[in-house]
């Protein structure tokens, strides 16, 4: 009888969250992507969700990188063009997404929460950044179709930027300035600021009995250009922009009313331990009035 040799099974190597999903060789086919996948650390997966519109979402107590898969198949997915050039596009984001989950929480804890508004504005502009470069390579070495739905995405404005400048330049040197220039970009439309910053106070809300009014005043250089990493290079993309994001106060300015009332009540509400109709910012007072029902709100 012929013998089989029998596959060996590394259990300590990590599993391939790519693994089973139609998009994968489009993934791979970035260099961008493949390095962000390389640097995660262990433990992440990729799971398709019902996210109620919302493209992708970072389960980070449970290192999951959840993709809205709008209700289909892996199946329906390989069928369709459309919704597999979306997933991909998808899946760039929600790759950068966990990276910068793995770095938002010491950046947090080192920064006054009345910095958390920027940090996130910083972060979601990376974001979207990298999943257009990762459109870009693997719409140049795989399929231009993904690349086309890049433009027209809701970030198409950040990709035609991003285009226009390599056309400029050339495909020679460093796409670094095409980079900045997309990131730029991020902060012309305020649909995008606002809902960033709609979303970091909500987290914020949930987690207001345990936030305090410590931390760095003011966001250094080094801290920005660590949120706006190349991982082909190892290096921050945005040069001279990082001095001035550190710098200039006009790039935390809070223009929509709505976000701006709800970030002076989230920071009026930090520290403050409330019972009833009462508020408080003395907790050794606070405890002296209510010793038997300490409520902090």
């Amino acid at each position: 009888m012929p013998r089989f040799s029998r596959p060996v099974i590394d259990c300590s190597k990590a599993p391939d969250l790519l693994a089973g999903w139609p998009f994968c060789g489009s993934v791979r086919a970035s260099a961008t992507a493949t390095a962000i996948l390389e640097d995660l650390g262990a433990g992440w997966s990729l799971e398709g969700a019902d996210l109620d519109g919302r493209g992708y979402a970072i389960d980070i107590a449970e290192n999951r990188i959840l993709i809205n898969t709008n209700g289909l198949s892996k199946g329906a997915i390989a069928r369709s063009d459309y919704f597999s050039n979306l997933m991909t596009l998808r899946v760039f984001a929600g790759l950068r997404a966990a990276w910068q989950a793995e770095r938002q929480e010491g950046a947090r804890q080192m920064h006054r929460p009345d910095l958390w508004l920027l940090l996130a504005r910083i972060s979601e502009a990376d974001i979207a950044v990298m999943a257009i470069r990762m459109a870009f390579e693997a719409g140049t070495q795989r399929d231009e179709t993904l690349w086309r739905h890049a433009l027209g995405d809701e970030n198409g404005d950040m990709a035609i930027a991003y285009a226009q400048t390599l056309e400029r330049l050339g495909l020679n040197g460093s796409d670094a300035p095409a980079l900045t220039k997309a990131f730029e970009t991020w902060f012309s439309k305020h649909t995008r600021i606002s809902q960033t910053d709609l979303e970091t106070l909500s987290e914020m809300d949930a987690a207001i009995e345990i936030l305090k009014s410590d931390g760095k005043g003011q966001i250094s250089e080094g801290a920005v250009r660590c949120l706006a990493i190349d991982p082909l290079s190892g290096g921050c993309y945005l040069g001279r922009m990082a001095f001035e994001i550190a710098g200039d106060p006009a790039w935390r300015t809070i223009t929509d009313p709505i976000v701006e009332a709800h970030f002076l009540q989230v920071m009026d509400d930090i520290g403050t331990v409330r019972m009833g109709a009462v508020a408080c910012r003395d907790k050794k007072l606070a405890a002296r009035l209510f010793p038997d029902a300490l409520v902090k709100a």
